[in-house]
């Protein structure tokens, strides 16, 4: 199973990606997840400006990058090309927890 869930992940678009990350971390308590880089997220996340730009100021933030996450910090880093290196763990090792909670992640995976 852990072979087929692997090879799944590693044919998975940008936004498949996405979704299978947050997942992941919704499921297994990860706070690694990825966000779109828009207004709506400053919204949910920022009720005070002076912390957003903090959190812009000493991340890495690019105000046109496509995603967001928050580092170690509490910062802001963005990027714009979703890959398997973003992912919260490795490839190996998420196959090998979502196999052991498939049925969370079987409408993702069509396994």
């Amino acid at each position: 199973m852990k072979e087929k869930i692997i090879d799944v992940i590693e044919t998975m678009t940008s936004a498949e990606l996405l979704e299978l990350n947050n997942r992941y971390c919704e499921v297994f308590n990860y706070e690694s997840e990825i966000y779109n880089n828009d207004e709506e997220f400053f919204e949910i996340f920022f009720t005070n400006a002076l912390e957003a730009v903090r959190a812009v100021s000493f991340g890495d933030y690019r105000y046109h990058d496509d995603y967001v996450i928050f580092n170690g910090y509490g910062n802001l880093e963005t990027f714009n090309h979703m890959d398997t290196d973003r992912l919260a763990d490795f490839v190996e090792t998420m196959a090998k927890y979502i196999a052991e909670e498939i049925e969370q992640f079987n409408d993702l995976l069509n396994i």
